[in-house]
């Protein structure tokens, strides 16, 4: 009886009838049905979908490809289960790879003069997009393996299903998660991320980016695809019931996509960290016990923790470092503990970027008046709340929490003095004057704003001879570009706060050493890029300025002049030369200052400093790197990001050659 059904649906099939292939796809997915049926029914479905056909279809000879779109389909229905048997895999694999290249005339023109075509019904178009989605579907590594290279490789394949997938925005008919009656065969089978972002893991293993296809689709528009890829995030984030996966596989491809710069920037410009934050919450929003995927649940709990992570640091760390605070990050990780057991696997790295969050990125960042005041506020709204669960003191989570809580009420201390009596000064950048003033009386280059002249002859000496040219159209370049921004004045007199203290509460240790050193000056280095700060103390030998990046040169040549200042110095007592290193994410940053040793000992009087002759012993500088850094993701696929990074860097240097020479006078 079957061998006859069979017989009667295969010669449907050859009739060109549409419900025969819906009776082949049935029988093929019965239980009791063989290998050898199963191969006989994919002979047949691959044969509607021959050359003969679609020159049939290109010719108007066949109406439309209906049949065709849900041949497509029926193979993807049933495909996976026996190219998953390992007895089968090879014959099937076979079957399909000896067919591929006329499969991507196929899936080709279904996009081309379907999908894409406003004038085709849109329920043949959606059942074409489907066709597309549902069979390349079927070509992940886990089903194809080796083979797959030949899918991916082939020109316009990738590019196809990433314009499917910025589809599904465009047109929400064509998302994967609407299920329209209407639309003939069943609801889609596999959804579009799932499929990309096992492509894109795929690349990332092997370093083989197919940038070129991915981008097309978007006219190589970083921000488009930003934007495609945060809209499927909202928009799954925001159905009831969440779909976890879908939410697994958005975060998942959106970290992936953030390898390509061009496509990270505008990422964190379209507010992705603010969004991934937003996956935290909603996920901690419900309880464990309410759930049955906790598993799923504390997955992409833990996805969103490792693109914060990844990211919150990259160009200068601050903005994005403030976006997750003003978005509710602290209390929404507070409550992740109860999550952190439901990972399937149990491994302790999938929980890494969560106590690296609490125990040494947001503490660094409390170096920042900007940062330390929402920290502070969200610390003291979740002590004010005796409901809310606090880490247990024998969980996993309590010391990182302490570190964090610790530092930011101590650093609220120095937030809330008064800060009438400091000394904040700008000094001149010219190596020919170098003067110091009271903060506020010298002028600011408008260009790279990290710079002070207390003149424009200055500022002119300094833009021809003393290099500035090319430090500030570096620093121009990078924050047109999204990865460079400024810190704000409040946060620099703040972070002068900070070290000040941190100074004054060394100082016993600091005059024993500066007074072996004497009368020479004495060395400070302090690293705030560490949980805790680290502080040494030397002199100008044995704490040379180190190398922090390739175009570190402008920061010892100031370092030099500070040093030159020192020695030279009319005025009676020591001198001290600073080095903050600062968190400034992937772009360092370090605060160089030169001051009198006084100005550390206990009772010491601001005032003392209005003299004239005072300022002549102070130098202050913030040294900022014109380059580009690498951010922690880009160290796992370092031949990749360092050529892209040197694309990027090549770019950069064309338009600085295209556009007319900038005088002086233009930069201030």
């Amino acid at each position: 009886m079957s061998s006859n059904e069979l017989k009667n649906i295969i010669d449907e099939l050859s009739k060109g009838s549409f419900d025969s292939v819906a009776s082949a796809t049935l029988f093929a997915l019965r239980d009791d049905c063989t290998f050898p049926d199963v191969y006989q029914i994919t002979i047949a479905l691959y044969g509607i979908v021959d050359s003969v056909h679609l020159q049939r279809v290109k010719r108007g000879l066949i109406a439309e490809p209906l049949q065709q779109a849900l041949a497509f389909r029926g193979l993807a229905s049933f495909m996976p289960f026996w190219l998953g048997r390992s007895v089968y895999t090879a014959r099937m694999l076979n079957t399909l790879t000896s067919r591929w290249p006329i499969i991507r005339e196929w899936l080709l023109f279904l996009g081309t003069d379907y999908v894409y075509k406003e004038s085709i019904d849109k329920t043949m178009r959606i059942l074409a997009k489907r066709a597309i989605v549902d069979f390349l579907g079927i070509c992940r590594h886990d089903m194809l393996g080796d083979s797959l290279p030949i899918v991916l490789s082939s020109p316009g394949i990738v590019s196809l299903m990433f314009s499917m997938w910025d589809l599904e925005t465009r047109d929400r008919h064509f998302s994967s998660c609407v299920q329209d009656d209407d639309i003939p065969g069943p609801p889609p089978i596999i959804r579009t991320p799932a499929i990309l972002d096992s492509w894109m893991c795929t690349f990332s293993e092997t370093e083989t980016w197919n940038w070129h296809e991915i981008m097309r689709p978007f006219n190589n528009d970083g921000a488009r695809i930003a934007a495609t890829a945060l809209d499927h995030l909202e928009h799954d984030l925001a159905q009831h019931p969440i779909d976890y996966d879908l939410i697994i596989w958005d975060i998942h491809l959106l970290t992936s996509l953030s390898v390509n710069n061009t496509i990270r920037i505008p990422l964190l410009m379209q507010h992705s960290m603010q969004k991934t934050a937003g996956v935290i919450a909603t996920m901690v929003s419900q309880r464990p016990h309410c759930i049955k995927p906790r598993h799923l649940v504390a997955k992409a709990i833990s996805y969103a923790c490792w693109y914060i992570r990844a990211y919150v640091e990259d160009t200068d760390g601050l903005p994005w470092i403030s976006e997750v605070l003003e978005a509710g990050l602290l209390p929404s990780l507070l409550a992740v503990e109860p999550w952190v057991k439901h990972l399937q696997d149990n491994n302790e790295e999938d929980w890494e970027p969560l106590w690296l969050l609490l125990s040494t990125i947001f503490p660094k960042y409390a170096i920042f008046r900007s940062a330390l005041k929402v920290m502070g506020r969200s610390i003291k709204a979740i002590n004010a709340v005796k409901a809310v669960d606090r880490p247990k003191p024998d969980g996993p989570m309590h010391k990182y929490w302490s570190t964090l809580e610790t530092l930011v009420m101590t650093r609220l201390e120095l937030l809330e003095t008064d800060d009438v009596d400091e000394a904040h000064v700008d000094s001149c950048q010219s190596s020919k004057c170098n003067k110091s003033g009271a903060a506020g009386t010298f002028k600011r280059c408008a260009g790279c704003l990290h710079v002070h002249y207390c003149s424009r002859e200055c500022q002119i000496y300094d833009w021809k001879q003393g290099g500035h040219q090319t430090y500030c159209r570096g620093i121009q370049a990078r924050r047109a570009k999204g990865i460079m921004s400024r810190i704000s004045t409040r946060d620099l007199r703040f972070l002068d706060r900070v070290i000040a203290y941190d100074l004054s509460s060394h100082n016993e240790q600091i005059s024993r050493t500066a007074a072996i050193h004497a009368p020479g000056p004495a060395v400070v280095e302090i690293d705030y890029t560490c949980i805790p700060f680290r502080i040494g103390v030397g002199c100008t030998e044995s704490l040379p300025v180190p190398d922090t990046c390739k175009c570190d040169r402008l920061m010892q040549q100031k370092w030099d002049t500070m040093v030159e200042l020192a020695r030279s110095s009319k005025m009676p007592g020591q001198k001290l030369l600073i080095r903050a290193f600062i968190p400034c994410g992937s772009a360092p940053k370090v605060k160089l200052q030169l001051i009198p040793i006084k100005r550390i000992i206990p009772g010491y009087d601001p005032s003392q400093d209005h003299d004239s002759a005072e300022a002549s012993d102070t130098f202050d500088h913030l040294y900022s790197c014109a380059g580009t850094s690498f951010t922690i993701v880009d160290h796992s696929y370092p031949v990749e990001t360092l050529r892209l990074m040197n694309k990027e860097m090549d770019a950069l240097t064309i338009e600085g050659k295209e556009k007319n020479t900038t005088n002086a006078a233009q930069s201030a």
